[in-house]
């Protein structure tokens, strides 16, 4: 779109349900993204600028998560700890092609 939109109805985003331990966070599969570990997981991120998506991160056994090149703009701008009861929701974001990210709740 080049000009203004507007919708009269609200707009249905996809959920994605992730697995594994090796995970792609690909906008194009939905920007919604839920993820059980199962393991230590290394995160790749194919986003272009003006891309986002966000993780909720349910991590009941205290695994690690390796980030993808990551400017972390809040949390003392290192990558949060997960919680290990409930969900960590992180959004991720890029602007030309830096990666930015920001703990949204319930990590540290």
């Amino acid at each position: 779109f080049t000009n203004d939109v507007t919708f009269t109805k609200g707009v249905k985003e996809a959920v994605q349900t992730l697995s594994g331990t090796s995970v792609a966070l690909d906008p194009s599969t939905g920007t919604i993204k839920i993820h059980t570990l199962t393991g230590n997981t290394t995160y790749t991120e194919t986003l272009s600028d003006g891309e986002y998506v966000n993780i909720m991160i349910n991590d009941g056994t205290a695994y690690t998560v390796t980030w993808p090149t990551t400017t972390w703009v809040n949390n003392g701008g290192i990558a949060p700890t997960l919680a290990t009861t409930g969900y960590t929701v992180v959004s991720l974001w890029k602007v030309g092609t830096t990666l930015y990210g920001a703990l949204v709740g319930d990590g540290t």
